[in-house]
């Protein structure tokens, strides 16, 4: 029982010591740039996930957007293609 409780503590220090959310190494590179010229870091960004939301949400209208085009598209080339078959444009 001892040695779990102890297990148990080590894992909730281990695991309050490591950093929740890292930043990746462009983000670290021009953190220490901006140190190095005296600029102050950039503000926290808080609404990261509304522009991701807002980001997925204009992706999946410009491929509905694709998609009726490309159906419009093949819609024009069918009918152009029956009418080549079918002599309407005076062979």
């Amino acid at each position: 029982m001892v040695k779990w409780s102890i297990l148990a503590c080590s894992l909730v220090l281990v695991m309050s010591t490591v950093p929740s959310h890292a930043d990746g190494p462009g983000d670290v590179l021009q953190g220490i740039g901006r140190a190095m010229n005296g600029e102050p870091p950039p503000p926290a960004d808080y609404r990261w996930h509304e522009r991701e939301r807002a980001y997925w949400r204009e992706q999946h209208r410009l491929h509905e957007e694709q998609r009726d085009l490309d159906a419009r598209r093949r819609a024009l080339r069918d009918d152009r293609r029956y009418n080549e078959d079918n002599g309407f444009y005076g062979r």
